[in-house]
């Protein structure tokens, strides 16, 4: 038996594949294998460059060769970016350790070290389901990274209450899901308070007397929000090792927290703003100009596409559940931004209005960290500075919120430091900033 085993080859295990073709002549889609092919040793280090590329599963192979051609043509793919793409392809098919099953993304992901993009592999193989995510989180990885320091059991704690709030538990106790962003959050602002109490010997977080946790968040010295901040997140952890019965007490649960003072909106300097409106670079110019006059969200800019700027001849931009008029600055710059773009990528298939050289080869659109460099600063600095701008000028929180899409509660913010000032003037006909030409030319003299 132990003979047979050990002579026995993985193409005699697997099901045949046979290869059907439509009247069409196209084939027949494919699913990947649901069985796993076990190892019984760890595989000695591997460049995947040095692969002959034979694929062991050639139906496979040939199939999802076909179908990347057909998507290389969609996205107006240039012919060396397809071969290039089609060998990276026959790589990972050949080094598979269950042939016709989905590939991990680990091994995708070690093209990039052989002189080989996995980018655009990657989102293909996802695309046909013949891709196993099987990378750790970001935020898991720097969760590792960020509490490397911290003693047993601590680390451990932490950990638990980490893994179970970002992927929820259904068993009791049930939790739900957190954002990665709120539980970076959290961890952010209790790490110095966990730090202090390991260096002081408490390494165990079921054991901390609560009158030595105010002591250590009393000695951090914080004020304002990043003591509120802290206060939230220390509740947030003990809370749940109490519910979770890792504790027989719950330290932080008389820290007060106290609420968040919100600050009056001010005027942005407008020197910046200035050199990025006449910059060289289209996107740049053209960015700045929307956030300076219309205001849109971060992600609403990220999101934009070339049907939201179908009626440009007509001066109006259509964004989530309103639509803008834009201002005649606006509207030049995003001209020479769609000149620059066809020029740049004329076969592109990306919708978007923004592109890239990365996201002009797919269908996604440019990261968050790209759109952030455009602006001179702050994205909710400039946007703040045009809604500060609006209420100066009118003081009406109803128009205020369907300028910029805000809740009348969000717009009375900006609206109530002014409304005595206001009030005060004598009554002149109302006004839309965001319509009024006079309003513009009053903005773009401005700046």
């Amino acid at each position: 038996m132990q003979l047979s085993f050990a002579n026995t080859r993985a193409q005699e295990r697997r099901p045949a594949r046979t290869r059907t073709v439509r009247p069409g002549g196209e084939p027949r889609p494919l699913v990947p294998f649901t069985h796993r092919q076990l190892t019984l040793f760890e595989a000695p280090p591997r460049t995947l460059a040095a692969s002959d590329g034979v694929a062991l599963d050639p139906v496979l192979a040939g199939w999802l060769e076909h179908h990347l051609s057909a998507w290389a043509a969609s996205r107006g793919w240039s012919r060396s970016n397809l071969v290039r793409y089609r060998r990276g392809l026959r790589i990972v098919l050949a080094v598979q350790d269950t042939p016709g099953g989905p590939v991990p993304a680990s091994v995708v992901q070690e093209l990039t070290g052989s002189g080989l993009s996995a980018r655009l592999l990657h989102e293909f193989l996802a695309a046909h389901g013949f891709l196993e995510d099987d990378r750790p989180q970001t935020v898991e990885v720097w969760f590792a990274r960020t509490t490397a320091g911290l003693p047993e059991p601590m680390c451990g704690q932490l950990a638990h209450w980490f893994t179970v709030r970002l992927h929820g538990r259904t068993t009791v106790p049930r939790s739900l899901a957190r954002s990665p962003i709120t539980l970076r959050q959290h961890l952010r602002f209790a790490l110095p308070v966990f730090t202090r109490l390991a260096a002081a010997g408490l390494s165990d977080l079921t054991d901390i007397p609560p009158a030595r946790l105010r002591q250590e968040l009393a000695a951090c010295e914080l004020t304002g929000s990043d003591y509120i901040h802290t206060a939230s997140a220390l509740r947030a952890v003990f809370a749940f090792l109490h519910t979770h019965q890792l504790a027989t007490r719950n330290p932080a649960v008389h820290l007060t927290v106290g609420t968040h003072q919100r600050a009056i909106p001010l005027p942005a300097d407008i020197t910046p703003v200035r050199e990025a409106l006449t910059s060289p670079d289209p996107a740049r110019a053209a960015i700045t100009a929307l956030l300076v006059f219309h205001a849109p969200r971060a992600a609403e800019i990220r999101t934009l596409t070339l049907t939201d700027l179908r009626d440009l001849d007509q001066g109006r931009l259509h964004l989530p559940g309103r639509t803008v008029l834009l201002a005649e600055p606006v509207r030049e710059r995003l001209a020479t931004y769609l000149a620059h773009r066809h020029k740049t990528w004329p076969r592109t298939a990306n919708p978007h209005l923004f592109l890239t050289t990365r996201t002009a080869a797919t269908t996604t659109p440019v990261s968050p960290p790209w759109l952030y460099r455009q602006y001179p600063s702050s994205s909710h600095l400039l946007r703040n500075d045009r809604i500060v701008n609006e209420a100066q000028s009118t003081g009406d929180a109803r128009m205020i919120c369907e300028l910029f899409g805000l809740s009348f509660g969000a717009a009375a913010r900006y609206t109530r430091p002014y409304a005595d000032a206001a009030s005060a003037q004598p009554p002149s006909a109302p006004r839309a900033a965001a319509t009024d030409p006079a309003s513009d030319r009053d903005r773009t003299e401005a700046l």
